[in-house]
């Protein structure tokens, strides 16, 4: 596991400095090779983590147990850490047992183990040794109430804490969830405390049953990010050496997460940190990647990058409880309504319901004949085309989703179907989702040769194939021809301009399409973090994130787990220009 970050939380440094002040000035035991405690605290200070840790366990006392801890928790490695560090959270003198507990719940609180976390703080503030250490752990402890979620304050009071954390989750929670949640939130706590006054819990409960009261305090207040909130992503991806075609796609997306990592971070008062997990080639190393990120206290995932990964991740992320948002994969079987995993790239039936939509609403279509190539997945895309059609009130008089052969030899069957009858003018479109890499381009040609020869300049409405140009783009002619895509970088535009000039002076490269890609999936991911401040929402947030128009592709999930917004260009004998974003 690779980690990458760019900040030291500021109370964790605070707090190192202050601890060395205490401890370090004293005589320092000499290890068998010479090398020292104070060695240690120097590769601590220049972000030599499992260096440092590997020395500090040599050095068999509880100041060398402190130190291995705090080391092994700024390398992510939170079970050793947790390991060392609970062998001195109750020993003397006080001070190494303070800062112990300190550390202990920084860990809690990066695996989300806030009713732990809370507890250590509140009995941090009361002490009386170490000022330092109880004002950073008030500051935290009040940075937390501010911002849990309703369901992780409900679950910290199913737990046993004491009736003042259980008070003050309860105060902290009043406009910063819904009414109804609020009203449970005060009865439960009302009846968990014996030792809160009751002038206290009065004021509480005269806000519940005041809703209009309660309704205009929750306008104004929000979820709040405290001093220290870092973010740990995970980067799901697999490892290719330079020479295989894979890397520049797998590199690609990498920096473009980091890039847009960095801009965020340079923006904010919550810090972003990468967590990278090969995904290897193994059919179970996905899982073994995702687990690993999990203990790592990620709060979602970006990747994976192949569909045999993503199905399998896919498969797994309910059990593990972490979103996890794929910029590449596009099948509908890998989503399901208020899962874990998102899809950034439509699927096939997006793109067949968004040609529907336009063809019904702008084009003003109403009769379309489809054919497709069977078990291909631009069947798919007919079906969910069809649907769509229909139930805008569209009719579908011909569906032909059958075996058209290598070269579309087998179209010749159905052409006359496709062709439109003039008179009548039965049919005013053909939806042609030809999707396979190898067939695609003769299937096209073919279909175009036929209504040529028919005289038919009926409207085609077709897949992203239909932008390759190693068709006879020349049998087009006057027809309009529409096609849905998913990733498109707009001429001239400035924003990708400026991108590809930052992502050459940050990484000394061209920035690639996948580069571009990585860039939107991130920067949506971050945008949704900053909306809602707390990830334990993002599972249902993202789904409502407002609309991301980006570089290369624009992302709008509209209530679903995979993006509804797709491009459409309109393609002529010579060029295909943007109708629709």
């Amino acid at each position: 596991m690779e980690s990458y970050s760019p900040y030291l939380d500021k109370v964790q440094a605070v707090l190192f400095l202050f601890i060395c002040v205490l401890f370090v000035g004293t005589a320092s035991p000499k290890l068998v090779s010479g090398q020292s405690f104070d060695e240690g605290i120097q590769l601590y200070q220049d972000g030599e983590y499992a260096k440092a840790a590997a020395l500090f366990d040599k050095i068999h006392t509880n100041r060398g147990l402190l130190f291995a801890g705090k080391a092994y928790w700024n390398s992510q490695d939170f079970n050793t850490a947790r390991s060392r560090l609970l062998k001195v959270a109750d020993v003397t003198p006080p001070q190494l047992a303070y800062e112990a507990t300190y550390t202990l719940s920084l860990i809690d609180i990066r695996q989300k183990k806030y009713g732990d976390a809370l507890p250590k703080l509140f009995r941090l503030t009361q002490q009386q040794d170490m000022p330092q250490i109880a004002t950073q752990s008030q500051e935290l402890y009040e940075g937390l109430l501010l911002y849990l979620t309703y369901n992780q304050r409900l679950e910290i009071m199913q737990t046993s804490v004491p009736d003042t954390i259980l008070f003050d989750l309860t105060a902290n929670a009043m406009g910063r969830v819904d009414y109804n949640s609020a009203q449970i939130l005060v009865t439960k706590m009302k009846n968990m405390v014996d030792d809160i006054p009751s002038s206290q819990i009065d004021e509480l409960t005269s806000l519940i049953e005041n809703e209009p009261e309660y309704l205009q305090l929750q306008e104004k207040t929000k979820l709040e990010a405290f001093e220290g909130l870092t973010h740990n992503i995970g980067i799901a991806l697999p490892a290719f050496s330079p020479d295989k075609r894979e890397y520049s796609v797998s590199r690609g997306l990498y920096l473009g997460f980091m890039l847009a990592a960095e801009q965020f971070n340079e923006q904010h008062k919550m810090k972003v940190n990468f967590v990278y997990e090969n995904t290897g080639a193994e059919a179970d190393s996905a899982q073994k990647a995702l687990e690993s990120l999990k203990n790592a206290g990620v709060d979602a995932i970006l990747g994976p990058l192949f569909s045999e990964r993503a199905q399998t991740m896919a498969e797994v992320s309910k059990q593990y409880q972490t979103p996890i948002i794929a910029p590449l994969a596009n099948s509908a079987s890998l989503t399901e309504d208020e899962g874990y995993f998102y899809q950034v790239n439509p699927s096939f039936d997006v793109h067949g319901q968004n040609m529907a939509d336009y063809a019904y609403e702008s084009l003003n279509v109403d009769s379309v004949a489809i054919i497709a190539q069977k078990g291909s997945l631009g069947a798919i895309s007919a079906k969910a085309f069809q649907e769509q059609f229909k139930k805008k009130g569209g009719g579908i008089p011909h569906f032909f989703v059958e075996e058209l052969g290598q070269r579309g030899e087998g179209l010749s069957r159905y052409s006359r179907f496709l062709a439109g009858d003039p008179e009548t003018n039965s049919i005013s479109a053909v939806y042609a989702p030809f999707t396979e890499e190898e067939t695609a381009p003769a299937l096209i040609d073919h279909l175009l040769r036929q209504l040529n020869t028919l005289e038919s300049n009926i409207t085609i409405l077709g897949s992203p194939e239909w932008a390759n140009r190693s068709f006879s783009s020349d049998k087009i002619g006057q027809r309009p021809v529409y096609f849905t895509e998913s990733f498109y970088t707009q001429p001239n535009n400035t924003q990708i301009d400026r991108f590809k000039i930052d992502f050459r002076n940050r990484f000394r490269t061209e920035a690639n399409r996948f580069a571009m890609i990585g860039y939107d999936t991130a920067m949506f991911l971050l945008n949704t973090i900053e909306r809602v401040v707390n990830p334990g929402l993002l599972q249902q947030e993202l789904v409502n994130q407002p609309p991301y128009n980006g570089l290369i592709t624009n992302i709008d999930f509209k209530g679903s787990n995979v993006n509804q917004k797709l491009m459409i260009f309109k393609l002529t004998d010579r060029d295909s220009y943007l109708v629709r974003e």
